[in-house]
């Protein structure tokens, strides 16, 4: 092996360590000169050009190098720099950016973000009794061998829906309450308590959707049987 340069070791002859602290010494090469830097100054080195952090949304505030990461620790956001400038003209952009499509709705606060939608769903219930009260935008699966008696929601809104499908044997019927009505194509029921909706055959199936508020409800697909009409 040659000898090393005045007499020293090479740097493949130094011993190893098990692990590394952030006040180690390591030899660099700064402006031709050979230096000391220990470790904490490097890794303050590799945040102040590659990693930042600012308190809150650096637009605005922080001057930043084109792909410069920051870190907002109030409300704990990943930036990207995509136009380095001065602290009023650099561009931070949101690693990641979430939009609302139609009826969704994206509000933050802090690190928690809360997806909501306004869109009216459809949940469904199996109905093996013989009778129900109807809630708005609910389905409802009449499964009985008796006759199943849904009754109308006492309050409903502009556009909210219902829907009725038949399996049991016994078929099902809809009764109002007092001031409602239901409209089938040309048809109507009798107005209030005295009036009802009922299936034919054992599958008949029907939706509906609120066209007076708490009143009426008007079928917006066809029945698959001829229905009867009180």
């Amino acid at each position: 092996m040659p000898t090393p340069p005045n007499n020293g070791e090479y740097l493949t002859q130094l011993p190893t360590v098990s692990a590394a602290h952030a006040s180690d010494i390591i030899y660099a090469v700064q402006g031709g000169l050979s230096v000391q830097e220990t470790l904490s100054q490097v890794q303050s080195l590799f945040q102040a050009n590659l990693v930042t952090y600012f308190s809150g949304n650096p637009n605005g505030s922080l001057a930043g190098t084109i792909y410069q990461f920051c870190w907002d620790t109030l409300d704990s956001i990943l930036y990207l720099c995509t136009f380095a400038g001065t602290s009023s003209t650099t561009i931070w952009s949101k690693v990641i950016t979430l939009t609302g499509g139609s009826g969704i709705t994206i509000t933050q606060n802090g690190n928690i973000i809360q997806i909501s939608s306004s869109a009216s769903g459809t949940t469904w219930n199996n109905i093996t009794g013989t009778s129900a009260a109807m809630m708005t935008n609910n389905g409802y699966q009449t499964n009985n061998a008796g006759l199943v008696t849904l009754t109308l929601p006492i309050s409903s809104s502009f556009g909210d829906l219902l829907e009725v499908s038949g399996f049991g044997a016994g078929g099902w019927t809809i009764v109002q309450l007092a001031g409602q009505q239901i409209i089938v194509g040309s048809a109507l029921t009798t107005l209030g308590v005295g009036g009802s909706l009922s299936s034919t055959n054992r599958y008949d199936s029907i939706q509906f959707r609120c066209v007076v508020a708490n009143l009426v409800w008007e079928a917006i697909s066809g029945p698959q049987g001829c229905l009867t009409y009180v």
